[in-house]
């Protein structure tokens, strides 16, 4: 039983062996003959003309009927599978040509595309047969740059400044059409929650369609502090009296509280401020006259006037 078993083993091993070398034998005998094919190949368009940008939709990909033998066909498929076909555009499409359209049959060429492959593979065709080129005129110009943050502060924290970003300005190439029309390059939206501590962010441009910043991203800085109460009791001015006539308020005065920045505290004063009252809102509300802030400090916020209404008294000169 034993020597049976070995003997079949034994064929078994003999008839894979066989039937090994008989495929290899098929397979390099269909290597040998000689096949005409299709393959699509991505491309890539440089030598773009100075001062020019393509304003026409090139094809991505060409396909290529070709002619070659299998052992040709296979040495090139695993040597260029992953690379895409360069056409400079003005030195092969539009052959130095200064020219803003042109139509450029693909037939013509097909020499310069087999250039790019082995000398044992010959391109009978390509498709598409043609492809429209056409080109505007390059324009430049500096735009300022937009941030679209939003930001949380922990309790008890103030901004020292405003949002800053550097560079606050880019330049944007792309055609005369669309440069001329853009007034700002948008930064994309970042969200920065419960800030306690200055923050220094990269943050990429967002796209701008048919055109290309020369930068791709900005810096987008905010800086925070601990911020305290400030207090005072301000005068009250008055506003579109009647001719010969004067106005007393009661209150004389109203306080404001604010949060300011430690280290601004010292720095607000009186005169920062100015508020008022019209006299003409008296029609509206007989008796009290509303209380507007018409100046403040900008790096101040929270600010509370109580009370935030006067009664008046008009007097005759």
């Amino acid at each position: 039983m034993t020597r049976q078993r070995s003997t079949i083993k034994n064929n078994a091993t003999t008839y894979g062996i066989c039937l090994l070398v008989a495929a290899m034998l098929w397979f390099l005998n269909a290597l040998n003959k000689e096949y005409a094919t299709e393959v699509a190949y991505p491309v890539k368009y440089g030598d773009i003309p100075k001062g020019k940008a393509l304003a026409s939709e090139m094809p991505r990909e060409i396909v290529l009927e070709i002619k070659a033998h299998g052992f040709a066909l296979l040495r090139h498929k695993l040597s260029t599978s992953f690379l895409p076909i360069a056409l400079n555009v003005h030195s092969e499409l539009l052959q130095k040509d200064d020219v803003m359209e042109k139509e450029v049959n693909m037939a013509e060429i097909k020499e310069r595309l087999g250039a790019q492959f082995h000398s044992d593979i010959q391109i009978l065709r390509v498709k598409p047969e043609s492809i429209h080129v056409k080109f505007v005129r390059l324009a430049s110009k500096k735009v300022p740059v937009v941030h679209h943050a939003r930001y949380t502060l922990r309790s008890q924290y103030i901004m020292e400044e405003g949002i800053t970003v550097t560079p606050d300005s880019v330049l944007v190439e792309g055609p005369a059409a669309i440069v001329d029309t853009l007034r700002a390059a948008h930064l994309l939206p970042r969200t920065f929650n419960d800030l306690h501590k200055n923050v220094e962010r990269d943050v990429p441009l967002a796209g701008i369609p048919g055109a290309r910043p020369l930068v791709e991203e900005a810096r987008v800085s905010i800086k925070v502090e601990r911020s305290t109460e400030g207090k005072r009791n301000l005068p009250v001015s008055a506003r579109s009296l009647p001719p010969n006539s004067s106005i007393r308020v009661f209150p004389a005065t109203v306080e404001v509280t604010y949060h300011v920045g430690l280290s601004r505290y010292d720095q607000v004063r009186d005169s920062d401020f100015l508020l008022t009252a019209d006299y003409l809102q008296a029609s509206g509300a007989p008796g009290a006259l509303e209380v507007k802030v018409e100046k403040a400090p900008a790096f101040i916020t929270n600010l509370v006037i109580s009370p935030d209404r006067v009664e008046f008294l008009l007097e005759q000169n």
